[in-house]
């Protein structure tokens, strides 16, 4: 870890860095969302800076103790001495510490590794290297130190090569060698070849297994894309009655689901799942529902059940909704007060 005086000045900050809240400032100037006044591990004073561009949705808590990693430092000289800064850049991740147990998983979707080599596709998307994400979000995983990671499906895309697949059975074997298991569900454009090699990692296939993660233990349980043939049961039932959370993970267009202002959501997908009895014949209560598919992050929930559901977005931009897509991953944070979302922009 980093402290205030090993900060650089104009470069990214080698690694994370421990920090406490001692002030939070909103909008305090022009292109600056949030300023913060904290301290480092050793007690030393500097400036948190959160650019708006960056569009991080953050919930900063006076006294809270922060890890920070993706910042940029400044330092400036001042009356007392040397004014140091870290900022933002759109590599930014923020897990908060607590002195609680707590369980943190980095939450992330639609990776779509193999994306730039489909035949027909928009030119913007050959300069990005969907693969090269996907190894960055385990590394920024491997930073924050959680307890799991989720793919809530479609890692890799239809056109995935051997050099995209050895890419990501690298990245999960070096994830699971820093004891950070990897859960999966399988999407829509998952291919043959992508099954048959997240099959050969130490990944774990969500697909209708329930599995316990961290402590306080989270039930988290999975089903594999499949659209409108959504089953109506849960065929696993070996649902952890002493867990304090339980969480679903699909690859599908939900129904029904509703956004803020009550309306129906994804109704003009023909595939879209009807998802109501299959949670209802979880022999637990779904704390959460993620899923991906959809390609535009949202937080949503189910019709008449108030069900929070989580669509992740895509980690790359793509298909026409590239100016929405918000590409992000996401930090849940599960406690003895339920279960907490940050987005993480990538």
């Amino acid at each position: 870890m980093v402290t205030r005086d090993e900060v650089p000045h104009d470069a990214r900050l080698p690694e994370s860095i421990i920090v406490t809240v001692d002030e939070i400032r909103t909008n305090p100037k022009p292109r600056r969302d949030t300023e913060l006044a904290v301290r480092d591990e050793d007690g030393a004073r500097l400036t948190v800076v959160i650019w708006e561009t960056h569009e991080i949705d953050q919930p900063w808590e006076m006294g809270a103790t922060y890890v920070l990693s993706g910042m940029r430092g400044k330092r400036y000289p001042a009356e007392d001495g040397t004014k140091v800064e870290v900022q933002s850049t759109k590599a930014f991740s923020a897990k908060r510490l607590s002195a609680n147990d707590e369980t943190s998983v980095l939450v992330l979707g639609d990776t779509h590794v193999g994306y730039r080599h489909r035949s027909k596709m928009a030119k913007w998307a050959r300069d990005i290297n969907p693969r090269e994400i996907f190894i960055q979000c385990l590394e920024r995983a491997k930073e924050m130190n959680v307890d799991a990671v989720i793919h809530a499906g479609d890692v890799f895309d239809d056109h995935n090569t051997n050099d995209d697949r050895d890419a990501v059975l690298q990245a999960i074997v070096n994830l699971d060698g820093d004891g950070i298991p990897f859960y999966y569900v399988l999407g829509n454009h998952d291919s043959e070849h992508g099954r048959r090699l997240l099959e050969s990692t130490p990944a774990i296939h969500l697909g209708q297994l329930a599995s316990l993660i961290g402590m306080p233990p989270v039930n988290v349980l999975g089903v594999d894309h499949c659209g409108a043939s959504f089953p109506q049961h849960a065929t696993d039932t070996s649902v952890d009655s002493v867990s304090n959370e339980t969480i679903l993970v699909i690859h599908e267009s939900p129904h029904p689901v509703i956004g803020d202002n009550g309306k129906l959501l994804y109704q003009h997908d023909s595939n879209k799942a009807d998802i109501l009895s299959y949670i209802d014949s979880v022999p637990a209560k779904i704390d959460l529902i993620i899923t991906g598919h959809l390609h535009v992050a949202d937080r949503v929930r189910v019709q008449g059940r108030d069900t929070p559901v989580l669509v992740t977005g895509p980690t790359i931009p793509i298909s026409k909704y590239k100016k929405h897509s918000n590409p992000s991953t996401w930090l849940l944070t599960a406690t003895d007060t339920g279960i907490h979302l940050d987005r993480q922009p990538v």
